[in-house]
């Protein structure tokens, strides 16, 4: 609440008698008085209150001003009374120190005071404060002058065209003047936020935590003598003994020499770095591949020959090799050629290929030789049969037919016995037509075949 001066006595002509309506002019310090008015002017007011409300409208017209509030206006705003506004848009709506508005009259919410020029056209805001006087004020019918302003220390200029102007300077409002304690504020470090300050009348001053970034804490100064403490980042001589710190990091890698190589780079990190890993297959013997041990219980594996017992035997019915005619008359251990994986080689028929020496068919109705290689050399060997293998014993063992002579000759078997459900082999009577079998688990399964009908 802004405290009161009231000057003691009157303003009299050099007859004595009071004069009205001289000029007072209230200054800041420090004043200046080479002008009338001198500088700078206070802000001043006729209560011991200054209420305020915000402005959601205005409208010029005829040589006054319609302010609309956003409620209901003070009680101290009536005819004869002067308000100060602020804030709005455009600029030309507000007043000076020197020059509040005059109220002309109030209805509702809405407040019309004397302006004789357009101030333009109202955009937004504004806020009011009430009470207001013009900075100077006038004095009384009896010469005297009263105003409230914030307390303080304060210049008075007294002025008129009938009178000679009084300067009176340091005039105390208030505290100074009056002794009492008029307001009390309340500051505090940094880290607090204060409201409710200052109090002028009554009121509760309230100290909350300012808000701060995060990961701050409230310490004292990070080295050097006693301080006052701030919000800040912790540091390793915060933490009783230190916290301990990584200067050097190294890294190795170990591989098994034997298969690979390894090359470490970047090692150690002492600040920033990357630490870089290279592995790569060691060189190796040619025709040597990655195993385990040739024999006896599991080991380590190693780069090393093959071994037969590598190698398992294949599956009933996979293909491991492919037998062609060599061409010619085939008799005994005529030459045949084998196709591999990787290329071809010539051998006789032996325990290596069919596992026994080959059988000339000539009878009408002969059988079939098994494991072994049956030749079909005339054309009266017609319905050969093919005997049905045993189970587990027979397991493995193959046969080799193959028509030498060019004739239409059957191969009968039981029922079912060729799989997947056929039991007859039919040749189409060209020379080197040929079919290979496999016996499993009582059953032939057909390997490689060339001019022949398995039905």
């Amino acid at each position: 609440m802004p405290s009161f001066y009231r000057y003691d006595g009157s303003v009299r002509n050099p007859v004595g008698l009071a004069i009205p309506g001289a000029s007072v002019a209230v200054l800041g310090q420090p004043a200046t008085f080479t002008s009338q008015p001198g500088s700078p002017l206070q802000t001043l007011y006729a209560a011991a209150s200054s209420n305020s409300g915000s402005v959601t409208a205005a409208v010029w017209n005829g040589g006054a001003i319609t302010f609309s509030l956003s409620m209901t206006p003070p009680s101290d705003v009536v005819a004869g009374s002067y308000i100060a506004v602020s804030g709005v848009t455009p600029s030309t709506f507000n007043t000076t120190v020197s020059a509040p508005y005059l109220v002309v009259s109030v209805t509702g919410m809405n407040v019309v005071v004397a302006s004789p020029t357009s101030p333009g056209t109202y955009v937004s805001g504004g806020t009011i404060a009430t009470s207001a006087l013009p900075n100077p004020t006038a004095t009384d019918s009896n010469g005297n002058f009263f105003f409230y302003l914030t307390a303080g220390i304060y210049s008075i200029q007294i002025y008129g065209p009938t009178i000679t102007e009084r300067d009176i300077a340091d005039q105390g409002v208030g505290t100074v003047a009056g002794g009492s304690v008029l307001s009390v504020a309340l500051t505090m470090p940094a880290q607090f936020a204060v409201g409710g300050s200052p109090v002028t009348t009554t009121g509760t001053l309230a100290v909350t935590w300012a808000n701060e970034n995060a990961n701050l804490v409230l310490a004292g100064p990070t080295s050097g003598g006693a301080a006052a403490p701030t919000f800040r980042s912790l540091v390793s001589a915060d933490f009783p003994g230190g916290i301990g710190t990584v200067t050097s990091v190294a890294h190795t890698l170990a591989v098994p020499a034997s298969i690979m190589t390894s090359s470490v780079t970047g090692s150690p990190v002492t600040t920033s770095g990357t630490i870089a890993d290279t592995i790569s297959l060691a060189t190796q013997s040619a025709n040597t591949v990655w195993a385990g041990p040739t024999s006896g219980g599991a080991s380590t594996p190693t780069f090393r020959a093959l071994v037969a017992a590598d190698i398992a035997p294949a599956s009933p019915g996979s293909t491991t090799q492919v037998l062609f005619n060599s061409g010619g008359t085939i008799t005994g251990n005529s030459a045949f050629t084998f196709a591999t994986a990787s290329g071809t080689l010539s051998s006789t028929i032996s325990k290596a290929g069919i596992q026994e020496f080959p059988n000339t068919l000539s009878g009408s109705t002969d059988a079939i030789v098994f494991p072994g290689g049956n030749w079909i050399t005339t054309a009266g060997v017609d319905a050969t049969t093919l005997a049905t293998p045993t189970v587990t014993t027979d397991d493995g063992k193959r046969i080799l037919v193959v028509d030498t002579g060019g004739h239409a000759h059957t191969i009968t078997a039981a029922s079912n016995k060729i799989v997947p459900s056929h039991h007859l082999v039919t040749f189409n009577g060209t020379a080197g037509s040929y079919i290979v079998m496999e016996a499993y688990q009582g059953l032939w399964y057909p390997l490689e075949n060339s001019g022949v009908v398995i039905s």
